[in-house]
């Protein structure tokens, strides 16, 4: 205890270093701690995206090779209702896993207003999982910007009208169709969709136009489509579905129950792979965005705590030169060279536990400015701008100051370690006593 107070006193020897030390300690620290709130808030933005907006779910079940070769021959690819009952046994048994599911079956074809037909992409969804997506909180948390308010008030409405679709304001323009879409009645919402069926046969359906959405993908806001999973099945001449989507609650564990949930669907018989959000297919996208985060923000973390070892070496070899003579005389009295380095590791210790309390609320402060500030940009790949916003993580930044204190008192422990070694004598006569 002893040690600590007097750790504590020689803070104040030399307070311009001390100072500079602590701003140089506590700088890195708003780094690090503003460089993870972005990455946290890209990761969660992104995770509510795929999972969510792009309805991937964050499992996805599909039949065997199904991900890859299902748009060749679809009808090989099915997930046929047999297997569906079966299924439904399994995910009946983990009701504190699975929050919600929905069943999806995709396709292409034409999209027509009698004057004027262009290509679309589309997705066949059950309307009530449809209605739980646009009113999940995690929408309105993460990605406010790729949710109109629009589109959470008519969600219900593909429920009582699975004619309904949903085309984004792209598609709108390429069919002359103004925003919002609500304001067409009648003929002047009527469309039709073309395709060809899963068996070869040309088929159509007549849809009404009632619901806006987006993908939040620059590439995909052209051609997505999106409607009744019954729509779908007709227009596509069967009764399976292409992949079952699973939504876990936040306890769940992605990775975990999907080693359970493989396991029970081989017991059960059945040929089916299972996907996860993250995945280097199914999540592509989002795999593609999160790595090169992660070595942005690796490389700048080495940046940020080579320049804190390196004010922290300085630091500390100037004190001890400074201070060269009080180690001799503590060495001549009886202190053994560990009570010194322990010595100089608290003074460090304490310093950086200030610097770092003191960087978390200016961190705090800078965040709650940027947010409240609504800056704008436009991330590459996506669609139309997005509010720059930073989210810190209370566990984040607790590893954070862990590893930043630990890595300066290991700094500490190394550079008076090696010069604390010498001799009482050849101390006292290097200081000029």
């Amino acid at each position: 205890m002893k040690l600590w107070i007097l750790a504590f006193r020689n803070m104040g020897r030399n307070l311009r270093r001390t100072l500079s030390t602590a701003v140089a300690i506590a700088a890195g620290f708003i780094g690090l701690v503003l460089l993870s709130a972005y990455i946290y808030r890209t990761k969660m933005g992104l995770t509510t995206s795929t999972v969510y907006i792009n309805h991937k779910g964050h499992l996805a079940l599909f039949k065997k090779d199904g991900l890859e070769k299902f748009a060749a021959k679809p009808s090989k690819y099915l997930i046929s209702r047999e297997d569906q009952e079966k299924l439904q046994v399994i995910l009946d048994r983990h009701p504190d896993e699975i929050e919600f599911t929905g069943k999806y079956l995709s396709g292409t074809g034409l999209i027509s207003n009698s004057k004027k037909s262009i290509p679309f992409i589309g997705l066949g969804i059950e309307p009530v999982t449809y209605a739980k997506i646009m009113h999940h909180p995690d929408l309105m948390r993460w990605t406010p910007d790729w949710i109109f308010p629009e589109t959470i008030a008519t969600s219900n409405d593909l429920a009582l009208n699975p004619n309904l679709i949903s085309i984004t304001a792209m598609m709108g323009e390429l069919l002359g169709k103004d925003l919002p879409f609500s304001q067409y009645q009648g003929e002047q919402k009527s469309l039709q969709l073309a395709a060809k069926s899963y068996f070869n046969d040309l088929n159509a359906n007549n849809v009404e136009l009632g619901l806006r959405h987006t993908t939040g993908i620059a590439l995909a806001e052209d051609t997505s489509l999106i409607g009744s999973l019954a729509t779908f099945q007709d227009l596509y001449a069967t009764d399976g579905i292409q992949y079952w989507a699973l939504f876990l609650k936040p306890a769940a564990s992605v990775a975990g129950f999907r080693q359970v949930l493989a396991r029970e669907v081989k017991q059960a018989g059945l040929d089916l792979d299972i996907e996860s959000y993250n995945g280097e297919i199914w999540g592509a996208y989002y795999n593609g965005s999160m790595s090169f985060l992660y070595v942005m923000g690796s490389f700048f973390i080495f940046l940020i705590c080579g320049a804190v070892l390196l004010s922290i070496v300085n630091s500390t070899t100037l004190g001890i030169i400074e201070r060269m003579k009080e180690i001799g005389t503590l060495r001549a009295i009886g202190f053994r060279p560990k009570h010194i380095q322990s010595l100089f590791w608290r003074e460090n210790f304490i310093l950086s536990l200030i610097a770092v309390f003191s960087g978390q609320v200016i961190s705090e402060i800078i965040a709650l400015i940027v947010n409240f500030a609504h800056f704008q940009f436009e991330p590459p790949g996506t669609q139309g701008k997005i509010q720059f916003m930073l989210a810190t993580n209370w566990k984040i930044c607790l590893v954070m100051a862990l590893f930043l204190l630990l890595l300066n008192v290991a700094t500490t422990l190394v550079v008076v370690k090696k010069i604390t070694r010498p001799q009482v004598i050849k101390l006292l006569t290097e200081s000029g006593a």
